[in-house]
């Protein structure tokens, strides 16, 4: 499946916002636990950030690339957005060698989470899903979540990083248990802000864990729900695209890609898609 390795998506940890309102601010308190220090003293760019990481958590990259771009307009100091930008620059560019350096170089004052989380940009490069999901890369998120259970963005890619599909399952379900019911480990409960923006994203990823496993009845369910939960977004339909493009159904996947663009004409994904089922229906 194309996109699940593209969810390189990163959960900003620790900063919630309050998304009913017009203007959302955040409201975390991050003094309440060794979390990856994300934020700095500038409002504009810490709302920004929040936003940006919203929609690459979403997988909706191209959103959120232009965001982590401003958001260092406003806040140099911030080797946050350097990580992402890492990851979503072209492998070996000049752009992605500046950006590994300025992680390395903001980061050295902050605490251990964070200094873990800028190496895994010594990690191999290989693919999409660089660095948060390659090779070597359990082992860093285990060692932060050693250290604060709490983080929302560490358990996430905790989960995701767990060998064994089932594993993976059981943990991401144990997050999502967490997120909507704050039911699960006390000591892993978060103790302040609301996260309840992290729950459409991975109900998607849910929906690609159960494919992968061969359950489609439960990998379609969650997409509907990712939709339902999702709806101003664009890749949850791309999502559904996806299900329907792996099923061989491309009515279907052709309708949820149109309302993928019609949500956001400049969605690569979607516009690959449409594009491909276009050559498939000329053979």
């Amino acid at each position: 499946m194309k996109k699940i390795i593209l969810i390189i998506s990163i959960l900003i940890l620790g900063c919630e916002t309050n998304e009913k309102g017009d203007n959302a601010k955040w409201q975390f308190d991050p003094s309440d636990g060794v979390y990856i220090q994300w934020s700095g003293d500038n409002e504009l760019a810490n709302e920004m950030l929040h936003n940006a990481f919203i929609h690459l958590y979403n997988v909706e990259r191209e959103k959120a690339m232009t965001m982590f771009e401003k958001v260092l307009d406003y806040d140099s100091s911030l080797f946050g957005p350097h990580v992402v930008l890492a990851g979503l620059s072209i492998d070996g560019s000049e752009k992605q060698k500046m950006h590994i350096s300025k992680a390395k170089e903001l980061v050295k004052d902050n605490n251990e989470t964070s200094k873990i989380f800028v190496s895994l940009l010594d990690l191999p490069m290989k693919g999409a899903n660089w660095p948060m999901i390659t090779e070597g890369a359990h082992d860093k998120w285990a060692t932060m979540r050693e250290i604060e259970q709490k983080g929302k963005l560490i358990h996430y890619y905790y989960a995701f990083t767990i060998p064994g599909m089932e594993n993976k399952i059981k943990e991401m379900e144990g997050l999502l248990a967490e997120l909507k019911d704050q039911t699960g480990d006390e000591n892993s409960l978060p103790t302040s802000g609301d996260h309840a923006f992290m729950i459409a994203p991975v109900i998607n990823t849910l929906g690609y864990f159960y494919y992968n496993l061969g359950d489609k009845e439960k990998s379609k369910a969650l997409f509907e729900q990712y939709i339902e939960l999702y709806p101003n977004g664009y890749n949850s339909y791309d999502s559904m695209g996806e299900f329907y493009f792996n099923e061989g159904d491309m009515e279907n996947a052709l309708k949820y890609y149109n309302k993928a663009i019609e949500m956001y004409p400049p969605a690569v994904s979607a516009n690959s898609m449409i594009s491909e089922i276009g050559e498939l229906k000329k053979d």
